[in-house]
């Protein structure tokens, strides 16, 4: 980060991390509520990918705010939504209710993320992915919190108990934030969405880039669960498979935004891509449980790497003043990849099997990372003389 802390630095962290913990701590519960409730292997991926998709339309529709000076307001709501989407799961007692709850706790990311990265872009312009990268690195420590709270509790407490618990740690969150005097971003005076944005050769390099990174959390959030359970895993084992991914992101993800400060974000991003995209499409091989861990272990380091880097190209390319509608529109498009591949999950799993849904996720990864150095490389050539 850059030489000084910002003011504010370690309350907005500890309240990342409970967005990502009130997010995640369904997924090793969805094999649970659905034998509990009877309902499809089809509907894993309604309930994951709903969240989603109510957070690309929040990050398209209201991360603009953050640059016209409401970025305070923005965190604290998506707060707000963090704990009202937990008690709403708590309370569900029917598939339709437990996606209006996913739905809810997904319009927390999209209000809360963007805001927050653009506070964090704002502090300085050195050690940008640096700082990127710490924020990534706790957001999925959150995340990945969860599911070992979920995995722990749902065992003797019941389903019902980890949900409310996730709610009182963003609740938490907002007592620390409040008052707090926290950086603002550059404001504008535009009520114009992001879509203008794409006009931007490196927007839509960035963008690109982290999609391909994204694109397999669609298909772990909707059937990692229901895969490993299937193996014959327990659910504190399911658990400790987000907190293997997790751990080494939440370690690494700053020196991943320092390599990507010294080297270049674009080149340490597809290295990273380079990597993902094979360990995907194993993971549809492995019918060990614990091989499934260790493979989740590795592939969290490596996008350690790249998921930083690619928040920063797009933070590099913004123009001034419009840092929080691009991370909005970038968040966004990677929502509407993680809601595409998770409705398409379930679907996947149940018809083709996990070798070929994990196959067509690793493909994804190549294209997609192909499609982002094309479009770089298309603005040197728009940018050289003559």
């Amino acid at each position: 980060m850059s030489d000084t802390k910002p003011a504010g630095w370690y309350p907005l962290l500890l309240a990342t991390a409970s967005i990502g913990i009130a997010n995640s701590v369904i997924f090793p519960l969805l094999s649970d509520l659905q034998d509990a409730y009877g309902f499809s292997s089809g509907s894993l991926g309604l309930i994951a990918g709903s969240g989603f998709f109510v957070g690309l339309v929040g990050q398209v529709l209201l991360a603009p705010l953050a640059d016209r000076g409401h970025a305070d307001r923005l965190l604290m709501s998506g707060l707000a939504m963090a704990v009202l989407g937990s008690v709403l799961f708590a309370s569900a007692s029917s598939l339709p209710w437990l996606v209006v709850a996913r739905c809810v706790v997904g319009l927390s990311n999209s209000l809360f993320l963007p805001a927050a990265r653009a506070i964090v872009i704002s502090v300085s312009e050195r050690n940008v992915a640096r700082r990127l990268g710490t924020l990534s690195g706790v957001e999925l420590a959150g995340f990945v919190t969860g599911p070992v709270i979920g995995g722990l509790l749902a065992g003797p407490l019941g389903v019902r108990v980890p949900f409310l618990v996730a709610g009182l740690v963003p609740l938490g969150g907002m007592v620390l934030l409040a008052n707090r005097d926290l950086p603002q971003p550059p404001t504008v005076e535009s009520n114009r969405l992001a879509f203008d944005l794409l006009r931007l050769p490196g927007i839509r390099s960035g963008i690109l880039m982290a999609v391909a990174l994204f694109l397999p959390v669609g298909f772990y959030d909707a059937v990692l669960d229901r895969y490993l359970t299937d193996l014959g895993a327990p659910n504190w084992l399911i658990g400790l498979s987000f907190l293997a991914y997790g751990l080494p992101f939440a370690l690494l993800s700053t020196t991943g935004g320092r390599l990507a400060d010294r080297h270049g974000a674009l080149r340490i991003a597809a290295i990273a891509a380079m990597f993902v995209a094979p360990l995907t499409i194993v993971y549809g091989f492995l019918r060990s449980a614990e091989l499934i861990v260790v493979l989740s272990a590795l592939e969290g380091a490596i996008q350690a790497l790249g998921v930083p880097a690619a928040t920063a190209l797009v933070a590099r390319a913004a123009p001034v003043g419009r840092a929080a509608a691009a991370q909005g529109l970038s968040g966004a498009s990677s929502l509407l990849a993680g809601a595409s591949t998770a409705y398409m999950a379930g679907g996947l799993y149940g018809s083709a099997g996990p070798r070929w849904m994990f196959a067509i996720a690793g493909s994804g990864v190549l294209l997609l990372t192909a499609a982002a150095v094309l479009q770089r490389r298309a603005m040197r050539t728009a940018a050289a003389p003559g």
